[in-house]
């Protein structure tokens, strides 16, 4: 009966794609929920603005216009799938883990690292964040959601941190902080106990 099963359902199954677009609800919403749904996308988004938050106005200032930009090269590279030559995964869980790091700290670096830490979280989202199997329109729309979603969701969290002011509002950013950078170095050491 196995024998016979297997290839019943081996016929039946659908094709996985590592970023598939939600059924549904259509290649901008899924482009849309895109950053928060791949968890080292979300990770290091979560960890950065909760740095630039912590940091104030003259942070985001600073860190927003080069996430803003290398967040669309990035998706324009993910588009015609040029490969950026590095494995995205580590390198966002090695950001997120610096960033929290940061954040569980309360130590502001200077002005130059938000830049540059915004450069390179949004270069890398935007090169991971590919989508296969869609015509032209379908993947456009895909990556000009997933664009918003990353820029929506860095603006807001980061604007809200930004509002915390009284004493334990300021421990439960640590707190996060410190839970994205541990979440981080999990994932980190179990991916280098498995190579």
């Amino acid at each position: 009966m196995r024998k016979l099963l297997a290839p019943a359902l081996a016929g039946v199954s659908a094709p996985v794609f590592a970023h598939s677009p939600i059924e549904g609800i259509g290649q901008f919403y899924g482009g849309l929920l895109h950053p928060l749904l791949v968890l080292p996308h979300a990770l290091c988004l979560l960890a950065f603005a909760l740095l630039v938050g912590q940091r104030g106005v003259r942070a985001m200032q600073v860190g927003y216009p080069p996430f803003l930009a290398t967040l669309a090269i990035g998706l324009v590279l993910a588009g015609f799938s040029i490969p950026l030559g590095i494995a995205s995964e580590p390198v966002l869980l090695t950001l997120t883990a610096a960033c929290g790091v940061l954040v569980a700290l309360q130590w502001s670096p200077p002005l130059f690292a938000f830049t540059l830490l915004g450069a390179v979280i949004g270069l890398v989202v935007g090169a991971d964040s590919g989508v296969e199997g869609l015509s032209r329109q379908q993947t456009f729309a895909a990556l000009l959601g997933c664009w918003l979603g990353a820029v929506v969701a860095l603006i807001v969290i980061a604007g809200l941190v930004e509002l915390f002011t009284r004493p334990w509002q300021r421990v439960v950013v640590r707190v996060l902080g410190s839970w994205g950078s541990a979440s981080a170095i999990l994932v980190l050491a179990l991916a280098l106990r498995g190579a």
